[in-house]
């Protein structure tokens, strides 16, 4: 008899022990996720904030109103902020725009686009160009110079993919220059598309001394012109998860360029919603269309 109640006070110390570990660690567990808690709602709310901080740096509605009689932008960041930005300006009698996509989403890519439209301002508007390939070449310049310390750490690898146009208000002649991007330019059933120089601004550059090319022609009175990051073109579909693609762009783009432009800003929109569904947004997204 001695030794069943010695066993079942045994029993009842270790059910104590045990009893008062959980609750230990239930307490535990509470501190941890409170503190999860908190600490997402600060990074959060220092996102969102990030993110006013951001548009306001992008030209606002007021600037492209007063250089653009009819244009429209798209821009849908994949995370509260993000790489992709577009710029606007003018310099004399050029009417410059420009659209370009840097490394990375969320906070470093948004980084990456404050400093981007910073050399922007700084090259466009602070130095003399004659062509608008120069620009590039001096961002390309810029930006190596920003990241080279990077190097030692072994890491020197962001970059810009970046389009850029320049339209002579007198003459009517756009000049385009770009770092892996396009121009479209749709002229009533005329549909050309220009290439830019197949390397990025930045990155590993393994060109001695990196030069962009340089398109120039009349415009059409009329004439829609679009650039765009790579996000629109790489959503995935909820249906086969197949990519929007590039001919399914430009299709899109011969199929609204006729329309007022908020019109088609209004159709990409609703075509970005119905091919992506229940899928996430796999990239930032930032589309312009100009009529010039």
């Amino acid at each position: 008899m001695l030794q069943t109640d010695q066993i079942i006070r045994k029993r009842v110390v270790q059910t104590d022990k045990t009893v008062q570990e959980t609750s230990t660690s239930f307490l535990q567990l509470q501190f941890d996720y409170l503190q999860l808690l908190r600490n997402n709602k600060e990074l959060t709310d220092g996102i969102h904030y990030a993110r006013i901080i951001q548009q306001g740096i992008l030209p606002q509605e007021r600037h492209l109103k007063r250089l653009f009689d009819e244009y429209f932008v798209l821009f849908k960041p994949q995370n509260i902020i993000g790489g992709d930005l577009y710029w606007v300006g003018q310099k004399g009698k050029l009417k410059i725009f420009a659209v370009a996509d840097c490394t990375g989403h969320g906070v470093s890519g948004a980084l990456l686009s404050v400093l981007a439209l910073s050399f922007l301002n700084y090259v466009i508007l602070g130095k003399e160009f004659n062509e608008i390939h120069e620009v590039l070449e001096e961002l390309d310049k810029k930006w190596i110079e920003t990241f080279h310390q990077g190097v030692e750490y072994g890491f020197d690898n962001d970059w810009m993919e970046i389009g850029i146009c320049a339209f002579n208000t007198e003459t009517r002649e756009l000049q385009y220059s770009g770092a892996f991007n396009k121009l479209t330019c749709i002229s009533g059933d005329e549909t050309k598309t220009y290439c830019g120089s197949r390397y990025p601004i930045g990155g590993w550059q393994l060109e001695k001394m990196r030069t962009f090319q340089n398109h120039s022609f009349a415009v059409p009175e009329g004439s829609m012109l679009y650039m765009s990051s790579d996000g629109f073109k790489d959503q995935f579909s909820f249906q086969n998860g197949k990519r929007f693609g590039t001919k399914r762009l430009t299709k899109l783009l011969n199929d609204v360029a006729h329309l007022p432009a908020q019109n088609q800003k209004q159709i990409f929109e609703e075509t970005l919603q119905a091919w992506k569904g229940f899928e996430e947004q796999t990239d930032d997204i930032c589309v312009m269309g100009i009529r010039l």
